[in-house]
């Protein structure tokens, strides 16, 4: 038989009432119930701990050095029970997402601030990574969830497509396909391309789906961050091309986008899970938060591209 919270918490007002009457007032339990718990709780230690001969209920030695014992137990219980509650209500707790830099920086920056508007309490880590690497931080459980291209590797891995965007062709505002509404692939060999290097999922799905194609480009430079490209396309009067949510990177240095056709290429983008692994209540919120957001996003696209 195992000690109750029930059994502590009879025993500890007893004893700070020195009465059975007032301790079973105290924590709402009849007097015989009370008088049961103590008891069952001496059987189960071996002995007694409240001096039933006295008036005054008087706590034998035994009972007097449990005393503290019994009452810190108490508080434990009582603070880890408040704990799970906080959790549960979302009071407290920590996500951790794992994202490719461009959905990081785009859609999820504007779902975060809408989250922790209503969760100011729990704390959020983001790791904007390629996305080999968020496989490997969902895959190792370092972040709950990630938000990226379909794994290559699933092994372990569930993925749930969310999004499909365009990539677009990246120019400087004066540049002279500012003026077609939509860009041909083949006309990006008339100018300096700016690439993304070959680890990134930009790079690797736009030449997936050019492979086939008569398109040649040579880049006039290959680089790891958006930013750079930015600054490279503004400065040499190049162009890249990148997926739709890549866009506001590329709108803070002030440049115009276009999409591309022939071929019009597109990038899967959605969530990825640990199979088999529970979520805590803070983390499915904002995976469903994200989810919701970026269907809206889906939906919103497509209208536009019907109403076009």
């Amino acid at each position: 038989m195992t000690v109750s919270h029930r059994q502590l918490q009879a025993f500890v007002a007893v004893a700070q009432t020195r009465s059975f009457g007032a301790a079973a007032g105290k924590i709402g339990l009849s007097q015989p119930a009370l008088s049961l718990a103590v008891k069952s709780l001496e059987e189960r230690l071996g002995g007694p701990l409240i001096d039933r001969s006295s008036r005054n209920c008087e706590l034998t030695a035994e009972g007097a050095s449990f005393l503290p014992v019994a009452a810190r137990l108490i508080d434990d219980w009582d603070a880890a029970v408040e704990d799970a509650q906080s959790l549960f209500a979302m009071q407290r707790g920590r996500v951790s997402v794992a994202a490719l830099p461009s959905i990081a920086a785009g859609h999820l920056a504007a779902i975060l601030t809408a989250y922790l508007e209503r969760h100011p309490r729990i704390d959020i880590e983001i790791f904007d990574v390629t996305a080999g690497r968020v496989v490997d931080l969902v895959r190792d459980r370092r972040a709950d969830f990630g938000i990226s291209t379909p794994p290559p590797d699933g092994r372990g891995i569930a993925f749930e497509p969310l999004l499909s965007e365009r990539y677009m062709v990246v120019h400087a505002p004066d540049h002279p396909i500012a003026e077609l509404e939509s860009v041909p692939a083949r006309l990006l060999e008339a100018y300096p391309f700016i690439a993304l290097s070959r680890s990134s999922s930009v790079r690797r799905g736009f030449d997936e789906a050019t492979k086939d194609s008569a398109l040649r480009l040579r880049p006039l430079v290959e680089v790891e961050q958006l930013s750079t490209a930015a600054t490279l396309v503004l400065r040499n009067g190049g162009v890249t091309a990148v997926p739709e949510s890549c866009l506001p990177l590329m709108h803070v240095h002030g440049l115009r986008a276009a999409p591309l056709h022939s071929p019009e290429i597109r990038r899967q983008i959605g969530l990825l899970t640990a199979v088999g692994r529970p979520l805590p209540v803070a983390t499915q919120a904002l995976l469903g938060t994200v989810r919701a957001a970026m269907l809206r996003a889906t939906g919103s696209a497509s209208r536009k591209r019907h109403e076009g």
